[in-house]
C-alpha cells in the first residue's frame, strides 16, 4: 500500500497551520505553478496543490486525513499481519472523507472473520480541477476514479484474503472520459459511471477572475494613451487578440467592457463580458524629454490633487 500524499508538505505548511495559512499558501502556490505561468511541466504539481487544498481546507476531511496518516504510520511501524504489504487499496487522489469507514476496519485489524459487519460502500466524490479556458470552451478530460469493486481474488468469501484484507472489497482504478460542459460553475457535481461523482473546482487564473459569467481583469495603459486616447491590443481568455479603443481622458480605475468575451452560461444562450479595469502606467524608459514635457503639462494646471476618497 502506498503511503498517503503529504498534503502539508505539498502546501509548504506545518501540520498546525490554521485555515488562513492554508488559504494563503494555496493561493500563492496555485498562481506560481499554474500551467499558464510555469508551463506543462508543472501540471502534476498544480494538481497536487489543488488536491491538498481540497482536503486541508475542509475541517472534516482534514481530521479524517490526519487520522489516516497516523494510522498508516502506526501500521507501518508495527509491520505485522500476514500479507499486509500486498493489500490493494489506492490512497492517492481520492476523497479520503468518503472512504473513512473502509479504512477504519482495515487499520483497526477488524474484518478478521467473515461474519463481521462490513462497511457499506458510499458513492465516492472526488475533485476535478479545471481551468478557466476549459470552462470557456468545454473540454473532454480523461480521468481515473477509484471505485469500490468486489475482491477479484476471494469474491468476499475468504476472511484471510491478503488482497482485500478480509473486507471482500478493494478500491480499483477505472478510467473515464468526462465531458466538462462550457460555463460549468465551481462546486458543480458531475456523476461519473455508476459509483462516483466529480466535484468541479475551477483553478485560479493568473490574469482573470470570474464574476458570474463575466471575466474581470486589470488593463495596463500608458499615461499618454489614457490622456489622448488610442488603441491597445488585448489578449482575451480564449481566441485571438483584439484591438480595444481607449477613450481620451481615461482615468485610473475606469472599467472598459468587451461584450461577449466572457464565459457562456450553462444553457449556451448568453455570453458574459470581459471587464477590464484601467491601471495607468508611465512610459518606460522615462526620458529627460518626458520629464520636460510633463513639467510643462503640470505648469498648465493649477489642480495638484490630494483629495481623499473612500475605497470603492
Amino acid at each position: 500500500m502506498a503511503a498517503p500524499k503529504d498534503y502539508y508538505k505539498i502546501l509548504e505548511i506545518s501540520e498546525t497551520a490554521d485555515a488562513a495559512t492554508i488559504k494563503a499558501a494555496y493561493r500563492k502556490l496555485a498562481r506560481k505553478y499554474h500551467p499558464d505561468v510555469s508551463g506543462k511541466t508543472s501540471e502534476e504539481r498544480f494538481k497536487d496543490i489543488n488536491e491538498a487544498h481540497e482536503v486541508l481546507s475542509n475541517p472534516k476531511k482534514r481530521q479524517e486525513y490526519d487520522r489516516l496518516r497516523r494510522s498508516f504510520a502506526n501500521r507501518k511501524a508495527r509491520s505485522q499481519g500476514p500479507g499486509y504489504q500486498r493489500v490493494s487499496h489506492e490512497w492517492d487522489g481520492f476523497d479520503v472523507g468518503d472512504f473513512g469507514s473502509i479504512f477504519d476496519d482495515l487499520f483497526s485489524g477488524s474484518g478478521s472473520t467473515r461474519t463481521q459487519q462490513r462497511p457499506k460502500p458510499e458513492t465516492p466524490e472526488e475533485t476535478l480541477v479545471v481551468t478557466l479556458e476549459q470552462v470557456a470552451s468545454g473540454a473532454t478530460v480523461p480521468i481515473t476514479v477509484s471505485q469500490i469493486r468486489p475482491c477479484a481474488t476471494c469474491h468476499g468469501a475468504d476472511p484471510n484474503c491478503s488482497r482485500c484484507g478480509g473486507l471482500g472489497q478493494t478500491m480499483e482504478p477505472q478510467g473515464f472520459e468526462v465531458k466538462v460542459p462550457p460555463g460549468v460553475e465551481d462546486g458543480t457535481v458531475l456523476r461519473v459511471g455508476s459509483h462516483a461523482r466529480l466535484k468541479i473546482q475551477v483553478a485560479p487564473h493568473p490574469r482573470f477572475h470570474r464574476q458570474h459569467n463575466d471575466l474581470v481583469g486589470k488593463l495596463m495603459v500608458a499615461v499618454p494613451v489614457a490622456a489622448c486616447g488610442g488603441q491597445v491590443t488585448v489578449s482575451p481568455l480564449v481566441g485571438e487578440s483584439v484591438a480595444l479603443t481607449i477613450p481620451p481622458h481615461t482615468n485610473q480605475g475606469k472599467v472598459l467592457r468587451l461584450r461577449g468575451m466572457g464565459l457562456p452560461d450553462r444553457s449556451g444562450a448568453t455570453q458574459g463580458d470581459l471587464l477590464l479595469e484601467v491601471t495607468l502606467r508611465f512610459p518606460e524608459p522615462f526620458t529627460a524629454e518626458d520629464d520636460r514635457l510633463y513639467e510643462e503639462l503640470k505648469a498648465l494646471h493649477l489642480e495638484s490633487g490630494g483629495d481623499v476618497h473612500a475605497p470603492r
